[in-house]
């Protein structure tokens, strides 16, 4: 890959006719971590890199501004494809605006100084049955440092961990597809449009299992799906979690206990239902009986939207804090972060109201 910031820093350097040393003293750094930095062979901080901007009088983000990136959108898992008329079509559209999305995501990280890695916790593992799946959420929980507590806000977390999370809104009836980007930087895409809070939750964790459960070659397609919507319900809350919610030698459960469950843990009901099913704490029979109980309920009645609300952002904002931390700090100019967010700088000031407190250690 081109050197492009190596054969600015080089330009500008020669420009003002300093040498290696001069460059070095004004920046605080030794005379061959500049050579390096020119040829490519090491990388200067964020500080060091900030201070070269002031020097030389440019913009933080002018070492990184390039030709777009080769991005390649691989490997995607589409939900719901036979809810779209043209799904060729379709997918085009999504994915440019992912492209583009990342495109910019990965010049601001790079603007800022951050290293983005993913590492699967369940690489490991190999999806025979549901108690693998059981044991893979369970796993994943702890890797991420979770426990069995409720995930507070599903989108953090996954943005937290290295995956991309794009929102998109679209006419067309899907929640989500997941894919990787240049093979190696996972992507979940969520549709705003269609997704409550509780199914978005739900949604984002069924494409994570896409991208980190790795499924016995002779699994069909459906029974992917059907494996990654119970990995969904599983992370959302453990079996061991649910059992204690219910408590011991229960004869009967009411509708106020699983609307309770539902706003603790931002899980539907008829996931909770579903999640009783799966982890034996009812049989067939009753679970076909809560499913029919609920419905009747749910359809019917000046009730029938009280059905409990879980509190959460549950929103991407990893980029827009990072822009206004470049601007804050002075990485970004403020035409730079208008150019990357795809707004009016007016309009980007009023929405991020920087005003600034001093840090001194």
């Amino acid at each position: 890959m081109e050197n492009l910031l190596g054969l600015k820093l080089k330009d500008l350097r020669e420009g003002l006719n300093f040498s290696y040393q001069q460059l070095a003293d004004q920046v605080g750094v030794a005379k061959q971590s500049i050579f390096k930095f020119e040829k490519g062979h090491s990388k200067p901080g964020p500080d060091t890199l900030l201070k070269m901007a002031e020097l030389f009088n440019v913009p933080y983000s002018f070492f990184y501004e390039s030709a777009a990136t080769s991005l390649n959108f691989e490997n995607i898992r589409f939900r719901d494809a036979h809810k779209i008329f043209d799904v060729e079509s379709h997918l085009k559209e999504v994915t440019d605006k992912v492209i583009d999305y990342i495109a910019k995501f990965l010049e601001l990280e790079k603007i800022m100084g951050y290293v983005r890695q993913f590492e699967n916790p369940l690489e490991d593992m190999v999806i025979n049955n549901e108690k693998d799946i059981e044991k893979a959420a369970k796993v994943l929980r702890k890797k991420w440092k979770i426990g069995n507590s409720p995930i507070l806000d599903v989108v953090e977390t996954l943005e937290s961990k290295g995956v991309f999370v794009v929102e998109v809104s679209r006419a067309e009836d899907f929640c989500g597809l997941s894919g990787q980007l240049n093979k190696n930087i996972p992507i979940i895409v969520l549709n705003e449009r269609s997704l409550t809070l509780e199914r978005k939750r739900f949604t984002a964790l069924h494409e994570l299992g896409h991208i980190v459960l790795k499924f016995d070659e002779s699994f069909s397609d459906d029974k992917m799906e059907f494996y990654c919507n119970f990995f969904a319900g599983a992370v959302l809350i453990v079996d061991e979690s649910l059992y204690a919610e219910f408590g011991k030698n229960r004869t009967s459960i009411s509708l106020a206990e699983l609307k309770r469950i539902k706003e603790l843990y931002g899980i539907s009901i008829q996931a909770i239902i579903i999640r009783a099913r799966q982890t034996e704490f009812i049989d067939n029979r009753t679970h076909n009986e809560w499913w029919q109980m609920y419905n009747e309920w749910y359809s019917g009645g000046d009730n029938a939207n009280d059905f409990g609300r879980f509190n959460c952002q549950e929103k991407a904002t990893r980029f827009n804090n990072m822009v206004t931390q470049g601007v804050t700090e002075g990485r970004l100019s403020w035409s730079k972060a208008a150019e990357l967010s795809g707004k009016k700088i007016d309009n980007l000031k009023k929405e991020l109201n920087v005003l600034n407190f001093n840090v001194r250690n």
